[in-house]
């Protein structure tokens, strides 16, 4: 039987309806966890390996940033991949949503980090991250903003690769700079009284 990948993930999201770009997200998420699904590995198991990759990457960030670039990746990967693998595998529950949940905080903060390595001022990085776990903290509603963690997998990402290229601190600053601004927009997404 065919799975509606969309309807899935809006029940699992509250009802929100995915816009085109995520319903071929969901798609190449769910075609790669199949095979997952039948070796049958946990979810669990993609949740931590994300973790890992995404704690490595600022290890690494500033003598290998390409790599640090990967690992980025990578992580994001499996944080779209460890859901997938738990609604095929019938194996969602309410304690990996959390353990999910805070896989992407400690995800978050590493990317802010790999930001540092690239290049970036500390005190920046530290803000974006310290940021985005706010915004997290407060969300009280079921609002996509300008800042959720495909903007800041692509500013670390971003940061990474102009690292690759050349030791100029300005592209991972802007990076930086550019997750700081969504935030705060995003914050005030949230913030605002509901209509």
């Amino acid at each position: 039987m065919a799975v509606d990948h969309g309807a899935e993930w809006s029940r699992l999201h509250h009802g929100l309806a995915p816009s085109p770009l995520v319903r071929r997200w969901l798609c190449l998420m769910w075609m790669l966890a199949r095979p997952l699904v039948g070796v049958r590995v946990p979810p669990m198991v993609v949740t931590v390996v994300g973790v890992l990759l995404a704690v490595l990457a600022p290890v690494i960030a500033a003598r290998l940033p390409l790599a640090a670039l990967a690992l980025v990746v990578a992580a994001a990967l499996c944080d779209g991949l460890d859901g997938a693998v738990a609604v095929l595998g019938e194996r969602a529950t309410r304690a990996g949503a959390i353990a999910d949940s805070i896989a992407d905080r400690v995800a978050d903060t590493a990317f802010a980090l790999t930001l540092w390595r690239c290049g970036a001022p500390l005190w920046l990085a530290l803000l974006a991250g310290g940021l985005s776990f706010a915004q997290e903290l407060i969300r009280r509603r079921v609002i996509i903003t300008v800042a959720e963690r495909p903007t800041r997998v692509i500013c670390a990402a971003l940061a990474c690769g102009s690292a690759a290229v050349g030791d100029a601190a300005w592209p991972p600053t802007v990076c930086a700079a550019v997750w700081v601004a969504a935030t705060v927009v995003a914050l005030a997404q949230l913030t605002r009284p509901a209509r």
